[in-house]
Order: structure tokens, then sequence, then C-alpha cells
């Protein structure tokens, strides 16, 4: 039977224009019979993070052998770097901006390559404004094909990450992360894990409340309708992480937050 060999695209293209197709009938042309699979192209513009945090919450689902096509980037054109690597027998090809950062926290780091071979470009005459059809497609397609990574180039000295800040435990006592991710429904996701709560205060944290930009959200509870509609609630959603939402509206919109504001859990009573 032949490998199956599935290849994915995570973008800021959107979905109307020719961007996303481009990089599949480049794919599809040196991986005939590939399986392409659209992450999602509604990454906002240039978000850096956004990339990294759906990278993140995507890669634990896909099988081994899974090539992944990064396009986050916007400093393409300059002398940033391209980067393959693979995780956990996963590969991902990506720009060296940072959107690598939270797979590089999460997962072992099996091996790693600066893409300089032009050999797999598309041409030699690689378009300055285009890197994600003119290389990180055609390289993850043969990658896809079982083309050596240490064909691509070096291995890095280093690469980029971005600056992350953890969650910690304040003076008061009380856990303080920040919102990294607003979702289509307008849920503000946090860094706070179900794992790091339990890990603080032990056991199904029942006695916690939950506060959002100094706003007081109330505690936990099991799921979106468990809120009066178009009041706020706070969750642990399907990632396993610390969710403000609001029952039948936009929580981002309703609360004024976004990415970077603040979130505090703390002990009923404290």
């Amino acid at each position: 039977m032949a490998k199956q060999r599935i290849v994915t695209l995570l973008t800021d293209f959107g979905w109307s224009g020719p961007y996303a197709a481009e990089m599949k009938g480049v794919i599809l042309n040196i991986a005939a019979g590939a399986t392409v699979v659209d992450i999602t192209h509604d990454i906002p513009p240039g978000d850096i993070l956004a990339g990294a945090f759906v990278l993140r919450q995507v890669f634990p689902y896909f099988p081994a052998g899974t090539v992944h096509c990064v396009v986050v980037d916007p400093t393409v054109g300059t002398d940033r770097r391209i980067i393959a690597a693979k995780y956990a027998a996963q590969t991902i090809v990506f720009p060296d901006n940072g959107v690598i950062s939270l797979i590089e926290r999460d997962q072992p780091l099996e091996q790693i390559a600066v893409v300089r071979n032009q050999k797999y470009f598309l041409t030699s005459a690689v378009s300055p404004t285009f890197h994600g059809r003119d290389i990180i497609a055609p390289v993850s397609a043969h990658l896809a094909g079982g083309l050596p990574m240490d064909r691509l180039g070096p291995k890095p000295d280093k690469f980029k990450l971005l600056d992350i800040p953890a969650p910690y435990v304040d003076t008061d006592g009380s856990l303080v992360g920040r919102i990294i991710y607003v979702d289509h429904f307008g849920n503000l996701i946090s860094d706070i894990s179900a794992e790091l709560l339990e890990e603080i205060w032990g056991g199904e944290p029942a006695d916690v409340e939950i506060s959002l930009a100094g706003r007081d959200v109330g505690p936990l509870n099991l799921s979106y309708a468990f809120a009066e509609p178009g009041e706020p609630l706070a969750l642990i959603n399907s990632m396993s992480l610390v969710e403000v939402a609001l029952n039948g509206g936009r929580a981002c919109d309703s609360l004024n937050s976004g990415v970077g504001s603040e979130i505090r859990v703390a002990r009923r009573g404290n």
C-alpha cells in the first residue's frame, strides 16, 4: 500500500483570492496524490502568535509523516530565513519569525535545517512577496515525497522564538495569565491550563473566581449555556485552557478585551 502523504496549509491569506490555491497547485504538481488539508487561512494578517497557537492546537491530531506549510510571514522578502523542522514525527516548514514557538515549547525536536537548496524551489526566480508558493509549498511537497531534510541546507545554530510570558502566582495568591487567542466566536482563550490549576491547587478547582481585565466573570462553569443569555462566563474549554465567553455573543466585544488582556484565577475568599 502506498504511503499516505498529508500536506497541510496554515496561512493568513484569507479564503478569497488565488494565494492558497496556487500553493495547492504547486504541491500537487510535485507530490501527486497527496492529501492537502486546509487548517485555516483565517489567521489575522501578520499575527504570528495566532499562527503559533493554532499550529500548536492542531498538531497532535495529525498522523506521523504529515508535513505542515505555515505561511504567516509579515517580513517576507527580507533576510529572514525559512526553516524545516521535524517534531514528534511530523515536519513543519515555516518562516523563522517565531511562529514555531509553541510547538518548540511542547514537542520534541528531532531534526532541523535552514532551507537553502534552490533545487527544491519552484523556480530560481523566487518572488520576494510570495515565498509560500515559491519556496515553502514546493519544499513541503518534496519532503512529503520522501526528500531527506538534510538536503535542504545546514542546521541552524539558533532560531527565533517569541517572548511569551508564562502565567505566574501573584503575591495575593491568585494565578495571573493573559489572553493569547480570540476565536471565531469572540471567545477569549487564555494561557492558563487545567493542568496548571491542578498543579497549583490540586483536584478540580471548583471554588475559584475568574476576573478579566479587572472585571469579575465568576466561577468556572461546565459549558456556555450555564450563564444567562448575554452574560459572561468562564470555563475550561476543549483545549483544556481557561476561556472567557459570552452566552449568545462575543466576549471580546462585550468585555472590551483581546490578546494580551490580563486574566486572574483566585480562590474564593482571597
